[in-house]
């Protein structure tokens, strides 16, 4: 597969992937972890652990993508 596609689809599955994995994660209540008025806290542990998971994610598929080709082509 052509290196350019596979970025362009690696950039849009990151973004599909942060977006599902933010709204999962906002289901989880992490305010009693937390003092009271604490939400620039709150708000960063969730932007942060939504990056790391979707790129978790990404990366995984992409390594099964990638073998895949490999195996395949």
């Amino acid at each position: 597969m052509d290196p350019v596609a596979l970025g362009i689809f690696e950039t849009l599955l990151f973004f599909i992937l942060l977006a599902l994995s933010f709204t999962a994660l906002m289901r989880i209540d992490l305010t009693k972890y937390f003092q009271k008025g604490a939400i620039w806290q709150i708000q960063i542990i969730y932007i942060f652990t939504a990056i790391a998971l979707s790129y978790l994610v990404l990366k995984a598929i992409m390594n099964l993508i990638t073998i895949s080709l490999r195996i395949l082509g």
